[in-house]
């Protein structure tokens, strides 16, 4: 018997700790649209998992949706939502981006919901704002801050340690499960053990905005885009620079790893796909605006799924470059799509949540 489709999630932005953004969903190959339903505007990018998906909003609210009945079963409101949730099996743990809002000095917050009820359990107040999703490992959270703090937190609120940076953190940490990999706005990637200290950091061509390092499974490699327009491969044990290529335009959107390939989205308004050992070009699609959605796909399938601030969701095929299908929204979407239950679920500024399946 093959995996029941209950046990597909994706728990975090990037679908795992280590930021690849591949499903173990079953294939969707070309999506329908199957269920439209108003949640508001949204940056962040939904989670799903044992039937539920978890959707934060630019107005604050967290929704807990039952995919089945088609019905939100909890939503509760917080401060502006730009960061992706991270589930647990009993917690949702969030991040609040409070400077969306001009004029406004509120403190911030990582908080934990308790995801049968939606009941907040705690909060921990924070000055700095997030756009950071945050990591977990064993039952740690890491998370970087806009106050170019890096934050190891445990499951109860308490704060373990924090990191100063020279920079912004937006990039989001990833794992290998021994070690911390993130990035900051001083142009600099960092390797922190579990317990904050640092093992290595690499000096690379510009602030590591958005981007967040992406790890292979099988080798000691970590992919990550800068503001700079360039994409990096470096070995994980030393933090040593394998390649480098330079793009005309920012990267902001996380790359995507399959099959020796890394795919990876760009502000010259393109989808790249290079060779992970030497990074090659294999081909690269154009579309109607800059791309700051990270591509997602399912393992063993040919297509990868991503948002555009030209309001369309863009399916192509890994192999070739082509596009396969294509969905117009009413908004820009810089959310990543999350796919999970043999779904494909896409969120958009025009405040909608879109969910796919199988034709």
């Amino acid at each position: 018997m093959g995996q029941s489709l209950s046990n597909h999630s994706w728990r975090m932005f990037r679908a795992n700790v280590r930021r690849t953004g591949v499903s173990t969903s079953i294939p969707i190959c070309k999506p329908s649209l199957q269920w439209v339903t108003e949640v508001g505007p949204v940056v962040s990018s939904p989670v799903f998992d044992g039937g539920n998906l978890y959707v934060s909003t630019l107005t604050g609210r967290v929704f807990c949706l039952d995919i089945g009945r088609r019905a939100i079963s909890w939503h509760e409101s917080f401060g502006p939502i730009v960061s992706s949730p991270l589930l647990t099996d009993s917690l949702l743990i969030g991040a609040t981006f409070n400077g969306w809002i001009k004029k406004t000095n509120l403190e911030n917050s990582i908080y934990a919901i308790d995801r049968p009820t939606g009941r907040l359990l705690w909060g921990v107040k924070i000055k700095g704002d997030f756009f950071s999703s945050p990591c977990i490992i064993d039952e740690t959270i890491i998370i970087g801050s806009l106050d170019k703090k890096i934050y190891s937190i445990d499951l109860s609120g308490n704060i373990l340690w924090d990191y100063e940076t020279d920079g912004e953190i937006w990039s989001s940490p990833s794992s290998d499960k021994n070690y911390v990999y993130v990035g900051s706005d001083d142009a600099n990637i960092y390797s922190f053990c579990i317990d904050g200290s640092l093992r290595w950091k690499t000096r690379l061509n510009g602030k590591v905005r958005s981007s967040s390092p992406c790890l292979a499974s099988d080798d000691d490699l970590l992919f990550c885009g800068t503001h700079g327009g360039g994409m990096y491969c470096i070995d994980t044990l030393n933090g040593l620079i394998k390649w480098s290529k330079q793009i005309q335009k920012p990267v902001l959107s996380s790359p995507t790893l399959v099959e020796g390939k890394v795919i990876f989205a760009t502000s010259n308004n393109s989808v790249y796909c290079f060779e992970s050992k030497n990074g090659s070009k294999l081909w690269e699609f154009e579309t109607g605006n800059k791309v700051w959605s990270s591509p997602s796909l399912v393992k063993n399938d040919k297509m990868v799924f991503f948002g555009c601030l030209d309001s369309h969701v863009y399916g192509v095929n890994i192999e070739t470059g082509k596009q396969e299908w294509k969905f117009p929204t009413m908004g820009m979407i810089d959310s990543s799509p999350c796919i999970a239950n043999g779904l494909l679920f896409v969120c958009s500024r025009d405040g909608l949540l879109y969910v796919f399946g199988k034709e």
